[in-house]
């Protein structure tokens, strides 16, 4: 008997009564597990004269949040059993990466839920599924496997692979399934475009947000659905997904208690989540950084929640992976014509994304692009690979000494990208 239909059979027709209590109970004693085994909690409640035991929602904590400094800096104080493997967070750019610790069984329950998710959106066991998510230290691919074997269809890894690359060595192993970054995956589809696309089912994309105007591109391309999950390593790959509708991301209200804190008039807020199922690096009330708003259930009896509209902190989610001002700072630095002031504009040329390096020089700017570039391949040879395989762009425009910054205060990072259109 095949489980994952009969799950997802469940997931779509629970009452939300139900749901909430399920969700209650569990995060009662999500409270109460880490009071008691971690190092982190039991010094933070004590801090803070939190009783695990009196605590019935996230009311009672007060304005007690995880954070990701929190993780970054004593990720070890978090674990309440031994783990068996853990992955990092925030990519390659990161100097200090946000470390997660799982066990195994936490990986294979993990894969439940996304074949799950994977059957809603119409995978099948007889299915083909190629993946060229990046591997390294990173959870998407692992529990991509996961849901696979929970699903029973064909995998095969391919890691982030050249998209041309990936197109000659995949094209003849009948795939049905793409799944990768959503900057990548446009990337194939240029290619697909070029030399002519397979017949496939569906594409899913995870790990950035993407324009409609890409989605439409690539569906155009494969003549199939592009759908989009969201996720982050600390919640253990995805927190929702879409479904055939692209209405929102579905939430794992089963795995998760969600939170939208200090929400504008128009409900859009910091999404925070409590994980409900973890025990060997359990989170309580995780403030994930990003920006959203709850929209009503629509087709499941779960929650859901708008595309990103952006971060609270200073961490850019791009096709390059993740940027922050302070990466820039030291790099501008080894640049010989630039000279004062810098900004960095993230914008979309077509269904890429642009990358402009706004840079003030005063001694002339024939040779700054070229100056730009080499020192960007020594210093982040990996994105440099990722320039070169067409997945991204980038642009120096120069600007006159004393002419970037306007007001009191320069913004470093500039995303201009429209993610609604």
């Amino acid at each position: 008997m095949q489980i994952v239909p009969i799950c997802h059979w469940l997931y779509t027709r629970v009452p939300q009564s139900l749901l909430r209590r399920i969700e209650a109970a569990n995060f009662i004693k999500t409270v109460r597990f880490v009071s008691e085994h971690s190092p982190f909690y039991k010094e933070a409640f004590r801090r803070r004269g939190i009783r695990a035991e009196k605590v019935r929602s996230p009311a009672d904590l007060g304005d007690f949040y995880t954070t990701a400094e929190d993780i970054r800096t004593s990720p070890e104080s978090f674990i309440c059993r031994k783990p068996d493997t853990a992955f990092e967070t925030t990519g390659t750019t990161s100097a200090r990466p946000k470390r997660v610790y799982f066990s195994r069984s936490e990986i294979r329950e993990a894969g439940w839920s996304g074949a799950v998710g994977l059957w809603g959106i119409g995978v099948r066991p007889e299915d083909r599924v190629a993946s060229a998510f990046d591997y390294s230290f990173w959870v998407s691919g692992p529990v991509l496997a996961a849901s696979c074997e929970a699903l029973g269809a064909f995998h095969v890894e391919a890691g982030r692979l050249d998209p041309a690359e990936f197109y000659e060595r995949l094209k003849d192993y009948r795939i049905s399934v793409i799944v990768g970054d959503p900057s990548w995956i446009v990337r194939l589809a240029e290619i697909a475009k070029e030399k002519g696309p397979w017949p496939v089912k569906l594409l899913l994309g995870g790990g950035e947000n993407l324009t409609e105007e890409a989605r439409a591109f690539v569906e155009g391309v494969w003549k199939a659905d592009f759908f989009l999950s969201y996720g982050q390593t600390e919640a253990f790959g995805a927190i929702g997904l879409e479904s055939r509708a692209k209405e929102g991301y579905h939430l794992n209200e089963f795995h998760n208690f969600f939170e939208i804190i200090n929400p504008d008039a128009g409900g859009w807020g910091e999404l925070v989540y409590t994980t409900l199922n973890r025990r060997t690096m359990p989170l309580v009330r995780y403030r994930s950084g990003d920006l959203t708003r709850f929209l009503p259930p629509k087709g499941y009896p779960v929650r859901r929640i708008e595309k990103l509209k952006g971060r609270l902190d200073e961490w850019t989610p791009t096709a390059m992976g993740n940027i922050a001002p302070w990466m820039f700072e030291p790099f501008f630095k080894k640049v010989d014509g630039v000279d004062g002031d810098w900004q960095i504009v993230v914008a979309k040329r077509g269904t890429k994304d642009l990358i402009e390096f706004h840079v003030e020089t005063a001694n002339g700017h024939e040779t700054l692009q070229s100056q730009v570039f080499e020192a960007f391949r020594r210093e982040w040879p990996e994105a440099w690979r990722v320039v070169e395989m067409g997945v991204f762009l980038m642009s120096v425009c120069p600007h006159a000494k004393g002419s970037l910054k306007t007001g009191r205060k320069l913004r470093r990072i500039v995303d201009r990208r429209d993610f609604t259109q």
